[in-house]
């Protein structure tokens, strides 16, 4: 739909009703992969920060040039960054990929499910692939390499093969 200012919320919230009961646990699958970092979503009136998709801080929209004077409310403590609610001429869709005017769905202290006004802005700085291992283990250690795949060696030519008895 991309962002007119104008969105039926209630059509929006009875989308998201309807899709959340179907992807519930995909949902909180994918979550985790997509937003692996530091994602800044901004509305209207509010930026909202989340690191690897778990509520951080939020401010009031700053103008050009300022500083966000961010603020963490312990009532957004837990509150999880779930995916984007869109509407695209009347066919609504959840998806981990931001667009224009889409609403931000999170989840609140409850678990229940609400939605952010239009946001206007997302970006996600994604950490460094051994950063990002770190996190995922808890671990400090740094990451150890993928596996390697290795071909077993040929049947030695020099030595006698067994043969297979007829």
């Amino acid at each position: 739909m991309g962002y007119q200012g104008i969105m039926d919320r209630a059509a929006a919230e009875k989308a998201l009703v309807k899709l959340a009961a179907q992807t519930a646990a995909t949902w909180q699958r994918v979550r985790g992969e997509a937003f692996l970092g530091e994602t800044i979503l901004e509305t209207a009136n509010t930026v909202y920060r989340f690191v690897d998709g778990v509520f951080s801080a939020r401010a009031p929209r700053a103008r050009a040039g300022q500083a966000p004077a961010w603020e963490s409310p312990p009532a957004m403590n837990g509150v999880l960054l779930l995916g984007f609610l869109s509407d695209d001429g009347g066919l609504w869709s959840l998806s981990p990929g931001w667009r224009s005017g889409s609403l931000a769905v999170i989840t609140t202290n409850t678990h229940a499910l609400t939605l952010t006004s239009p946001t206007l802005a997302c970006t996600i700085a994604r950490p460094e692939p051994h950063v990002a291992a770190r996190r995922s283990s808890g671990s400090l250690a740094p990451a150890s390499p993928p596996p390697t795949v290795r071909r077993p060696a040929p049947p030695s030519m020099t030595r006698l093969q067994s043969a297979i008895a007829r």
